[in-house]
């Protein structure tokens, strides 16, 4: 009983643990492009089409030719007063992203409800993330018991790559509820047969994380093919059954698919181009690894992220040695299927068209519980003692990287926050800021600007803007311009023009951003 409630009091502090390090991580970053686009389409704002196809009065972004105030760009970031209907959120997914709309449809809902500042758009995540904890507990109890429990939940409190994603402003939090209730149910009707609600829970839990994320389909995959394969008590005339079901659900959106992704967008190629052979053959192991590692897209590391991996290795040896069939076993296989499914899903829609999809850690990160599970399991076999010195070892050869994680002051080396800041100091009531990028990076550093700030998009991708024509227009009666080049992915002509007939003014890099100030008045 006493070695019960220590384990209950462990995962209660675990959680307060996983809650505070989350909620405080959730305000100290500015949003980057993707959490920008979040907000636009969850405030029904289309950011991606072709300029043609903009209906203004529906919220479309416009590349308007002149300058306007900083405010009115930042308004493609809210609802409108009063707010349009959710429709309007699917009509924006349709014309702009390529996932499906559950997450925007959810979010919509919560900042009506409570905004859309960076924190309350960050909070989101946070809630689901936590809402995945008590989930990912009763799998790791139900596989292993509740040691295996308490160590999955402490891998899953501190990983950087659960840290990172927790406070993301996108689906990934909400995706690991989905996998997690999806395993778990899976698990219920393998060991209780059919019930009045695990089955149309099981059905709907299938059908929003196919609604979340396309790659969901992966894992749900695997969770279908262990109940095939080892249906205990649940019938498999009703998995049949369950699964059409799922697919009824999601039919009318995925019937829309094929003409969604073969729309044109401003970034609609950034994942364009095959893998080499080198890259085919090791994706998916370097997918499962960025899942445990202390080293990723928030940096880190490289000789620590060498001693996890060294780490990691031994944990094999060590249960390939002693106990090989117990990570094995047939519940336990769910696991694996998950984890296979999760890492070599990518690699499987890159041979089929043509991507690199399987080079971008976060498109796994639907096995990220999956790693978790199996590291505890693995652990489990050491002993108490040696469980609890892997356990420590693991989270100190993390420990750079959660530092990172913390003290980094940007997200995927988006930097609108700090440059919009910087920029503001700098313009005063009758200066020009031109920002070049695509619609998330325009309305981005607009929201970090001073609210009367005039500015102009130069949004190269759609093709509206004309050297010297615009920019000459666009400086008219100005003193000042302030040229910001952010996440572009296109030349941007109008930097030449401006070397050559104004007068340069000093400027600033800041990683994948560059500012260029200048004075006078431009001549052509």
């Amino acid at each position: 009983m006493k070695a019960r409630r220590r384990q209950i009091l462990s995962i209660v502090l675990l959680f307060g643990v996983a809650a505070l390090l989350r909620i405080t991580l959730a305000s100290r970053h500015g949003l980057w492009a993707d959490e920008f686009f979040s907000l636009a389409m969850a405030t029904g704002h289309s950011l991606e089409h072709p300029a043609a196809e903009a209906v203004p009065v529906l919220g479309d972004f416009v590349e308007s030719p002149e300058a306007v105030s900083a405010t009115t760009w930042g308004r493609y970031l809210e609802h409108e007063h009063p707010p349009g209907p959710a429709a309007r959120v699917v009509r924006a997914v349709l014309l702009s992203d390529t996932s499906p709309p559950l997450y925007y449809l959810l979010l919509y809902g919560w900042t009506r409800a409570f905004g859309t500042t960076d924190l309350a758009l960050r909070l989101f995540s946070v809630m689901w993330a936590l809402a995945a904890f008590p989930l990912l507990y009763l799998v790791g109890r139900r596989l292993g018991g509740r040691r295996v429990a308490v160590a999955a939940c402490l891998l899953f409190t501190l990983a950087p790559a659960s840290l990172y994603y927790s406070v993301e402003g996108r689906m990934y939090s909400l995706l690991w509820f989905l996998v997690l209730a999806t395993a778990w149910l899976s698990l219920r009707l393998h060991d209780r047969g059919v019930r009045p609600m695990a089955l149309p829970l099981w059905t709907l839990t299938g059908a929003a994380g196919l609604l979340t994320h396309y790659f969901f389909a992966f894992v749900w995959a695997a969770c279908l093919m262990w109940l095939w394969l080892y249906p205990g008590r649940f019938p498999r005339r009703w998995l049949l059954a369950a699964a059409v079901g799922t697919g009824l659900l999601v039919l009318p959106w995925y019937l829309q698919v094929p003409a969604s992704l073969g729309r044109w967008r401003i970034t609609g190629s950034w994942l364009d181009g095959p893998l080499s052979l080198g890259q085919a053959l090791t994706a998916p192991f370097t997918l499962a690894w960025r899942l445990l590692s202390g080293r990723g897209p928030w940096g880190g590391d490289l000789w620590v992220e060498r001693i996890g991996v060294g780490l990691f290795l031994v944990l094999i040896l060590v249960v390939a040695t002693r106990a090989p069939r117990s990570v094995l076993s047939r519940g336990r296989r769910l696991v694996w299927f998950w984890l296979l499914f999760a890492c070599a899903g990518p690699l499987t829609f890159d041979l089929l068209r043509g991507t690199h999809t399987s080079l971008v850690p976060r498109y796994a990160l639907t096995g990220l519980p999956a790693a978790m599970l199996l590291a505890g399991m693995a652990m489990n076999r050491l002993g108490p003692a040696l469980n609890a010195t892997f356990l420590a070892l693991v989270v100190l050869s993390w420990l750079p990287g959660i530092r990172v994680v913390w003290l980094n002051g940007t997200r995927s080396w988006d930097v609108y926050r700090q440059v919009a800041v910087r920029v503001a100091e700098w313009a005063g009531p009758s200066d020009l800021v031109v920002v070049h990028s695509i619609p998330s990076g325009v309305v981005g550093i607009a929201r970090y600007l001073t609210p009367q700030t005039q500015v102009a998009a130069w949004i190269e991708q759609l093709g509206g803007r004309r050297v010297p024509e615009d920019i000459v227009r666009l400086l008219h009666g100005r003193g000042r311009v302030a040229l910001v080049v952010i996440h572009s992915g296109a030349p941007a002509p109008e930097e030449g023009w401006l070397e050559n007939h104004a007068t340069p003014a000093g400027g600033f890099q800041l990683l994948n951003a560059r500012v260029l100030y200048f004075e006078g008045r431009a001549s052509p």
